[in-house]
Formats: C-alpha cells, structure tokens, sequence
C-alpha cells in the first residue's frame, strides 16, 4: 500500500510506503507462498518435495552469491530511473580510491579480507594512526573468515610432525574439525594475532572478538577472561568446553557460568543451547542436569527454541530413556515428528483442538501425509463434524492425493452414511463430482481408476441427496460396465430423487436395471414405481412389459395347472 506526498504546488512529489502493520489483519498466514499463485503446479505437496524446493532454492542463492563474487562489475552499473536504493543490489566494488581511514571503512564494509589486511598495512606504514573502533572491526571481520592466506603445506607439515605429538595433533583435529565447519583458517601467528599484538590500546571488545574467532575457527584460547566479557563470548566458550575437558564431571564443573554471574551477564537462549549442546558429551552427568537446565529456562521466562527441543532429545532418546509426554511436547516443533505429534492429537484430543493445529500448520508448516489425512477423517467421524468433509477435501486435492482410492473410499462413505442439512448435501456432491472425474480422466502416464461397487454406491446417494438425478443415473450405468450390483439403500435412494423430481424415466431405467440383475428387491421398485410416479400409458405399459423372477414363477405355475 502507498500514499502520495504532496509538494506546496500541489504536485506529487514522491510515494512513501504506508506501514504494512495496518493491512496485516487482510493477510492469511496459513496461505501459500506468493510465488505459487501464478504457478501452483511447482507448490510442494509432501515433505519431501518441501525439502527438495528448499535445497534448490539455497542452491540458486548459493549459485548467485558466486557469480557477484565473482563478476561484481556487472552489477555496479544503476540504470534505473529514478534511481531507489534500498531496491537496488549492493555494490560489491570499493568506490574510494588510495589508502585512507574511509577506504578502509569501506573495504571492511565489503568484507574484502585481504584488501583490508593490507590497507590497515599501508596506513601503518605511513604513520596514520586507526582508531581503536575501526582496528576492531577489522579484528571482527578477520575472526569471523578467518586467514586471508591459504596455507598450502598444512597436510606436508602434518606428515612431517613427530610421533610423540601424535595424539595432540589428533586431538586438536577433532576439535578444529568439530567446530570449524566454515572451511576458512586460523594460522599460527595470522594476520588477526598479528593486529591485536601490536593494538597500542584494547578493549573489552578486542578480547571478545579474539576469543570467539579462536573458539569459531578451532584455536585453543589463551587469553583469560580477566575483563567483562559479553554474553557471544560466553556462549562461545560454552560451546567449545567439552573439547577443553575430557571428564564429563569436569566439563560440567567449568567455571563459565560462574564468571557469568559475576559478571551480572544475563543469558539468552543461545547460551542454554550451547550449555544442552555440551550437555549431549556429557554421557549421565548430562541426563542428571539437562531437566534443571530447561527449568533454569522457564524460571528466567527465556522461550526455548527449536535446537533446544533438538539437544533434548538427543540426550534423552540415545539411552532410551525419553518418556513419552517429553517426546511428545517435543515433536510438535521437530519438523520430522510433526506427522506423528499430528496423528497424535488426533486420536486424543478435542476436534477444535485437531481442527486448530491443523488450520494452522497446513500447508504453511506441516504437509499431511495420506495417514495423517485418514486419522483426520475419522477423528471428525468420532466427533460428528463431518460438514468439515468439503474443506479436507479440497486440501487432499491441493496436496496430490486426489487419486487415492482409501482416502476417496474413506470420504464417500462417511459423506453417504446419513442425510445432512442441504447445504452440506450440495457440497458433498461437489465432492462427489470431483470423484467421479478423477475416475474418468487419464493421462498418459497415469492408470485411470478403477470404480468399486461401493465406492459407485456411496457417489450414487450423494447425487441423488442432492437432486441430481440425471448425475445419479450416469453413475448407475457404471454398475453393468463394471459387473457389480448395487445395494438396496443406493436403489431405494434413487428412486426417491426421481420422484422429488419428477423423472418417471429414470425410475423405470432403475427397474429394468434391477431386473437384468436378478435382484429380490425388483418386486418392491417396480410396484413404487407405479404407485408414486403419474406415468403415461406408454410409461405403463414399459413398466408392466419388465419381467421380474416373481412374473415369471407365477405365469409358470399358471401353465402347469
């Protein structure tokens, strides 16, 4: 939404965005993403389409980072008239020209590693001092990439260390490698050691930054927390405890969360993430705490997040010795255990409950599975909402599942089973219509449906609850075709549509259809035929002409006397 501001001539200047908060309340937040609308054919409809959608998606974002990277050139040139910044893609290539502080800001903005590395270089050799706030963040790029310069003889050197520093070396890969999943390094005597050594002055920040890049890029830390550090670099060193300590009481014993309340440091929840993660290396000392820990979390009101629920389980499931109302309370936030939290409430809790989470986690979150669909639908069978049967309906044919014949057999049946008010019969033929054309239509890569006896009877009912006669008697045809024989009910039902609808033709149809089949029930249609329907005489004497097996023993009785 926009709004135009106006000059003083009374002319319209420019168009300011209006705040999105006021028009939240028109969104749907269960809706599919927007770029679905134009296409829905490439929306995902299970799990596993979802997570195929999202790699591609990360992939392409990974594929256009590389090619700004590494031809930003095509990406400096602002053609667009008139020219709106923030809508414009970030200009990767520095603009400032010769070695100044502003250049260096500049470079550092951008990320350029070594091109701020050697800049920082130059001013020092020219004799211009940097300021302290600048020199940090420079520390801060630097130990967030690490190295600028790649180190070609690490595995010659590794080949060419002694065997008695073996074990240590194993050691300090296992922790370089547990941490270090950026791929950048950290060498000895790197340019960010070298910048913090020779800072004539440093600050809590200096020490902070130092610390985090050691624990991030896998460096055993030497420098002591002697100053206030901040709650990053508490949670840093949480997370690198258990490569610090081999003993799990020791690991648990550090004094980490100590300094932090001396320090009057207020944790977060990423510090409870990293005390749970270290928690998981813990083997029983990690069992015997972690409960204390969530509650630590609650009595600070700190709401936990996914990772939490994730580090849980992970202590508590590889022992066998997660009980089910943890699992439970859990899996409604694990991505993979949504299918069975699902299936869950449906079969303990309320429907408005069930019907709740379902409204909220489909499609945005959560992708039902064709199981999940089933104990939907018997939950609302359980609880008598079956005027809900229409909207499930057009969500199992959102998620693909139109042509599967339990679900179909499963809705028919219940949609059949008892009159409704006649609305709710208008909608279940609707359904019943969508049935019948999934049943009809084939591509060529897929089999076309086969029709069961009941699944023909239930589509029957329907049509004919809804006073479609001439849809009705369409599907009665499928009987003969397919070889099966209607029921009572599904004859009786018919019937009475073609009398509230005056249809005397379909009526006798109906009897001649009973009659080819042999059915005891031919009798009873054919003598309700005559007396509920005003039939012409050409009508009458069709109806009479149709033998049924009762005629026929009598006429022969008849001739033996």
């Amino acid at each position: 939404m926009w709004t135009s501001s106006c000059g003083e001539d009374g002319n319209a200047e420019m168009f300011i965005p209006l705040n999105p908060e006021l028009f939240s309340f028109l969104q749907d937040p269960t809706a599919a993403h927007y770029m679905f609308q134009d296409d829905p054919f490439l929306m995902p409809r299970n799990t596993a389409n979802s997570r195929l959608l999202s790699l591609a998606k990360e992939s392409g974002r990974n594929a256009a980072k590389y090619i700004i990277k590494e031809f930003p050139q095509y990406f400096d040139k602002i053609t667009a008239e008139p020219n709106i910044p923030c809508l414009m893609p970030e200009i990767t290539t520095p603009q400032i020209e010769g070695v100044s502080k502003a250049a260096l800001k500049e470079r550092i903005h951008l990320r350029k590693v070594k091109a701020s590395v050697d800049l920082f270089d130059q001013l020092l050799q020219a004799g211009t001092p940097v300021s302290l706030e600048t020199t940090n963040s420079l520390l801060d790029l630097l130990c967030f990439y690490g190295d600028a310069k790649e180190e070609p003889d690490e595995q010659k050197r590794d080949l060419e260390e002694p065997e008695n520093n073996a074990e240590e070396t194993s050691q300090k890969r296992r922790f370089q490698k547990s941490l270090n999943s950026s791929g950048f390094v950290w060498r000895e005597e790197c340019d960010a050691e070298r910048i913090f050594k020779i800072m004539p002055e440093r600050n809590a920040h200096s020490y902070c930054t130092m610390i985090r890049g050691m624990v991030k890029l896998s460096i055993k830390i030497n420098y002591p927390i002697l100053f206030p550090a901040d709650v990053h670099t508490f949670n840093a060193l949480i997370t690198a405890v258990p490569y610090l300590k081999e003993k799990f009481i020791e690991r648990w014993e550090l004094e980490f969360l100590n300094h932090m309340v001396q320090q009057e440091v207020q944790p977060n929840v990423l510090t409870f993430n990293a005390v749970l993660k270290t928690l998981r290396r813990c083997g029983g000392v990690g069992r015997s705490v972690s409960l204390s820990v969530v509650k630590e979390m609650k009595a600070l009101d700190i709401e936990p997040s996914l990772a939490t629920y994730e580090h849980l389980l992970s202590i508590f499931y590889r022992t066998g010795m997660c009980n089910m109302s943890l699992y439970v309370d859990m899996s409604v936030l694990l991505f993979s255990c949504r299918s069975k939290f699902f299936s869950l409430l449906c079969m303990m809790e309320q429907i408005d409950v069930v019907l709740k989470w379902y409204k909220e986690m489909t499609p945005s979150l959560f992708y039902p599975s064709p199981r999940n669909l089933l104990d939907l639908l018997q939950a609302l069978d359980a609880a008598n909402h079956l005027e809900v049967l229409p909207s499930v309906w057009k969500d199992i044919k959102q998620l693909g599942f139109n042509r599967r014949q339990d679900l179909m057999e499963e809705l028919l049946s219940l949609m059949s089973r008892e009159r409704h008010p006649e609305e709710t019969q208008l909608a279940f033929a609707q359904c019943a219509e969508d049935i019948k054309a999934a049943h009809e239509q084939s591509g060529r890569e897929q089999a076309p449906l086969q029709w069961s006896g009941s699944a023909l009877g239930h589509v029957v009912v329907l049509f004919s609850r809804a006073g479609r006669t001439q849809d009705a008697w369409t599907v009665m045809e499928h009987f003969q075709q397919i070889n099966r024989i209607p029921t009572e009910q599904v004859m009786d039902e018919f019937l009475t549509c073609a009398r509230q609808t005056n249809c005397p033709e379909e009526a006798i149809k109906l009897v001649e259809l009973a009659a080819s089949f042999g059915l005891p029930s031919t009798p009873k249609l054919k003598s309700r035929t005559e007396q509920e329907f005003d039939l012409s005489e050409k009508q009458k004497t069709v109806l009479e002409s149709i033998q049924v097996d009762g005629d026929s023993s009598d006429s022969s009785d008849s001739d033996s006397e």
